[in-house]
């Protein structure tokens, strides 16, 4: 029985027919004098399809030269023939061209494709589903619909400085030409987005990563500094001090008696008698003197003081000066020493808890009383020629 088969329609003529034959025969490796004849034909084929192609594009518009920097790691230069835009190779830098939006959309009319783009899901979620990320894929349709080509393209809309519009034509831009660049194999002559990469540098182990611009990145607000600080180190400071105070002013308190018999003690090493620390030479520190550290401590407790007072910032260090006069008079006036880092660790928190008062002075407040003077002797001036009273004169 005879069945009538329906012949496959022809393309239109005029049109490259780039959709496979439903009905061709599958590679054949069984014959070699077949495999030959096909690789041959499909060789010549492709030949001549990118002799036509590369003859119809314009250099400079449709594709352009990018070339690399030339010379040893750290010291590259450019390269001479920087200035041709025109070759699709350079021989000195090994630079290629890159194809262009122009050139894309060239190839896709001369063989009378219509490229098309969707979502591409896949790749925004392996992104990590970014906002902002934006993910498509690009087809290239024929006139019978086939889709003979694919491509695609990712782009973040931080790298437009948030022009939205932007980054989504420079996505479909991406995805096009990748999808061009395989349709014909022309991956060997071109490549693809050097002229549009943010930071481009031609030598690819110099390129740097992209970076949000700084117009667009928020400033990071400087931590808030607690306005309970100050009052509380002070607080614990002169709870320190008091209790200090307290210890040493306590009477020693009796041992209770001893119930049953009293167990024997062990002998005691006998103790050696305290000797005065004594006075350090002039302009010698003493041994007992504040570190470094405690000082620059205490000179920072000053400055938040005056910043809590809300003193002008020109009248700062004028304030600071008269506060920090105000310590060293105290330092002088309890321990008889001259500078303020000549204090005595022990006195530490006094000294600390003493800062509100010297800032309370420096801003106008009653000082301290002065430090009692030692009376200035009397010169008493001696005339041996005058007569001394109660002398007994002789007649």
């Amino acid at each position: 029985m005879d069945t009538d088969v329906t012949p496959s329609p022809l393309p239109p003529e005029g049109a490259l027919a780039l959709a496979p034959v439903e009905d061709a025969a599958a590679l054949v490796l069984h014959d070699p004098a077949a495999l030959k004849q096909r690789l041959e034909t499909y060789g010549e084929s492709r030949r001549l399809l990118l002799d036509w192609i590369l003859s119809k594009l314009v250099a400079g518009i449709d594709y352009t030269l990018i070339h690399r920097k030339v010379g040893p790691r750290g010291q590259k230069t450019e390269c001479p023939n920087v200035g041709n835009m025109v070759d699709r190779t350079c021989p000195t830098c090994g630079g290629k061209s890159t194809l262009c939006k122009p050139g894309s959309e060239k190839i896709c009319g001369l063989l009378q494709l219509r490229p098309t783009f969707r979502r591409d899901a896949e790749t925004w979620e392996m992104l990590g589903s970014e906002p902002g990320v934006v993910a498509l894929v690009c087809e290239l349709v024929t006139a019978s619909g086939v889709v003979v080509a694919e491509g695609r393209g990712a782009r973040h809309r931080d790298m437009d400085y948030g022009d939205v519009n932007k980054t989504v034509k420079m996505t479909q831009k991406s995805g096009q030409t990748d999808a061009v660049l395989r349709l014909v194999g022309l991956s060997e002559i071109f490549t693809q987005d050097l002229e549009d990469s943010p930071g481009f540098v031609s030598n690819g182990d110099d390129a740097g990563d992209f970076q949000t611009p700084k117009a667009k990145a928020a400033a990071t607000p400087a931590p808030a500094v607690p306005a309970e600080t100050l009052q509380s180190q002070l607080r614990r400071s002169v709870e320190a001090a008091s209790s200090a105070r307290a210890e040493r002013e306590r009477p020693p308190t009796a041992a209770p008696p001893a119930r049953g018999p009293a167990a024997p003690r062990a002998p005691q090493a006998p103790t050696r008698p305290t000797r005065p620390v004594p006075a350090p030479a002039r302009g010698q520190a003493p041994p007992d003197a504040l570190s470094p550290a405690r000082v620059n401590r205490l000179m920072a407790l000053v400055h938040e003081a005056i910043r809590a007072a809300e003193v002008p910032q020109e009248q700062h260090e004028a304030v600071f000066d008269v506060a920090r006069a105000y310590l060293v008079e105290w330092v002088g006036r309890t321990q008889g020493r001259e500078r303020l880092s000549d204090c005595s660790w022990r006195a530490y928190d006094e000294l600390c808890a003493q800062v509100p008062a010297a800032v309370d002075a420096a801003l106008g407040a009653e000082g301290p009383p002065p430090a009692p003077r030692a009376p200035r002797p009397r010169l008493v001036r001696r005339s041996y020629g005058a007569p001394k009273p109660f002398a007994r004169r002789g007649y």
